[in-house]
């Protein structure tokens, strides 16, 4: 016994060795399964330098895990746990998205390392100013303290991969009878979970995208030593079998500067949107006037364009986050000579978008690439009156514009989209008047975007008079006086003919102009006068 305790009493005396090296000596990130867009079960495991006897490495005490882009968990598939629950170890089993297991080493009189292993649980917190926030619970053995650990979640604007940040590891467990005591973390592994028990939608995502995914872990000590290792590479698989299945939507106002709103969306469990090209419609071009203001790169990188090349708004809604909103500007771009755009988005997270415009040819084609591998529900782009655009045509008459786009997936699968564009701001119904010989014909289409028609009444000039017994009247009542009046069901189109002698023509100078009334559903009554076509 006094042989134990003098060789103790040395050792306390003789110089410790220098600390080992502070590093991740392991890093892995294992899906369950390998299908693109599935949702498997993700493994994160972590391996640090062990502590050894006078050669004890650093404590690690921060740590960033950056998962692969295309690798998300949804925070609203669950409940989410109160932080005050959470800090009592008290969260339901509805908020719990996966389970901890920890490897710890604690000295024993300076010699021997007693390895305890702790298991736990992740719960899905509020997330407070953060996107999402995770809660750790590892309850060790045999009486230890509890230790908890907050996991911040954050968007990485360059590729939209998430980023977990743990700050705040400690490097001390209570210990019954004995205390705060000093404790190596040498292992530890978070299990996240596809589907969680009771979970509304699913948790984990994979990657829409079947190239090789790569996630960085990087790790602080308590000593400021910062070191980084990557996991092995894991690919997602059968990106084929994932629907590619986007829609588009389009409004389009009627006027010489009109606004234009376009709408992209995706309905769940498909393959997320890498890039989309919108083809406008032929009747719009480029406001030169609006190319006097542009947003320069120096100003885009201190996020302060100026007002007046601002020409729109977007807003993005994704399972993942609130919804994101902010401004479009006209902007320059690496490598492009034109001016294209620039979309900022913020909300919980902030990133911004490049639009390339293709203003050289008609018709008008804008295109954003590199759109990260995330859902969205809806991405709308609106360019607002009096700024970008230009109509060449009055949009309230004739052939209804459409827009066309093409959409590629991260799957790689091609949607190439064609759809007629609602007009609105038509103030009249479109009619004609076509005169020819001794046949009439009025044509009238109910308001671009607005109710259907119900009546119409045309007044014939003086310089026709009305015959009514004595001709064919396809629709409506012809009166003495030269007043055809129509009343019909609620229809979208009308037209109507007079021939065979239901009038003459007094004079054959000057144009012939008549006056037309008409009646929608909602009842409002519209005056106008319509020229005679030949």
């Amino acid at each position: 016994m006094r042989a134990l305790l003098l060789a103790v009493a040395l050792l306390a005396v003789v110089p410790a060795s220098a600390s080992a090296a502070f590093e991740v000596r392991s890093f892995t990130v294992t899906p369950s399964g390998l299908q693109a867009g599935s949702h498997p079960d993700v493994a994160i495991g972590l391996g640090f330098a062990p502590w050894s006897a006078g050669n004890a490495p650093e404590h690690v005490r921060d740590l960033t895990l950056s998962l692969p882009p295309g690798l998300v968990g949804n925070p609203n598939a669950t409940a989410r746990c109160a932080q005050a629950k959470f800090e009592a170890d008290a969260c339901a089993d509805n908020t719990r998205i996966g389970s901890t297991s920890v490897k710890t080493t604690i000295p024993a009189l300076g010699l021997v390392g007693l390895s305890v292993a702790a298991e736990g649980d992740v719960y899905n917190l509020s997330p407070g100013t953060d996107p999402a926030r995770l809660g750790v619970v590892v309850r060790p053995p045999l009486g230890a303290d509890k230790v908890f650990l907050v996991a911040r979640v954050a968007l990485r604007p360059s590729d939209g991969g998430l980023n977990s940040i743990i700050a705040g590891i400690p490097s001390k467990v209570g210990l019954p009878a004995l205390g705060q005591q000093e404790m190596w973390i040498e292992s530890m592994t978070l299990t996240l979970l596809g589907r969680p028990p009771g979970a509304s939608q699913p948790f984990m995502t994979m990657p829409t995208s079947c190239k090789p995914a790569t996630a960085t872990a990087a790790a602080t000590s308590a000593a400021n030593t910062t070191v980084t290792r990557s996991a092995p590479p894991f690919t997602p698989t059968a990106c084929a079998k994932l629907p590619f299945k986007p829609s588009l939507q389009a409004t389009l106002s009627n006027g010489t500067l009109p606004a234009l709103r376009t709408v992209i969306s995706g309905p769940p469990g498909t393959a997320n949107t890498a890039s989309a090209a919108v083809v406008l419609p032929r009747a719009l071009g480029v406001n030169v006037d609006a190319l006097q203001s542009i947003c320069t790169g120096a100003q885009q990188a201190a996020g302060q364009c100026p007002e007046p090349s601002r020409v729109g708004r977007a807003a993005a809604r994704t399972p993942l986050l609130p919804p994101l909103a902010g401004p479009v500007y006209l902007a320059e771009l690496p490598g492009q000579v034109l001016p294209g755009l620039r979309v900022f988005l913020s909300g919980t997270v902030s990133m911004s978008l490049a639009g390339t415009v293709d203003a050289l040819h008609s018709p008008l084609r804008t295109e954003f690439a590199g759109i990260p591998d995330v859902p969205l529900e809806r991405f709308e782009l609106a360019f607002d009156a009096g700024h970008a655009l230009r109509s060449r045509t009055d949009v309230c008459r004739g052939p209804l514009p459409r827009i066309a786009a093409v959409l590629t997936g991260h799957n790689g699968a091609v949607a190439n989209l064609r759809v007629p564009v609602t007009v609105t701001g038509c103030a009249k119904p479109v009619a004609t008047v076509r005169v020819r010989g001794r046949k009439l014909v009025l044509r009238v289409n109910a308001v671009r975007g607005g109710p259907a028609l119900t009546f119409a009444r045309l007044t014939l000039p003086r310089k026709l008079k009305a015959h009514p017994g004595r001709g064919k009247v396809s629709k409506g009542r012809l009166t003495r006086r030269g007043v055809l009046t129509i009343r019909t069901a609620a229809v979208r189109h009308l037209t109507a003919t007079l021939r065979s002698g239901a009038f003459t023509r007094r004079s054959r100078k000057g144009a012939l102009k008549f006056k037309l009334t008409t009646i929608d559903a909602s009842r409002r009554r519209v005056h106008q006068t319509v020229k005679a076509r030949r």
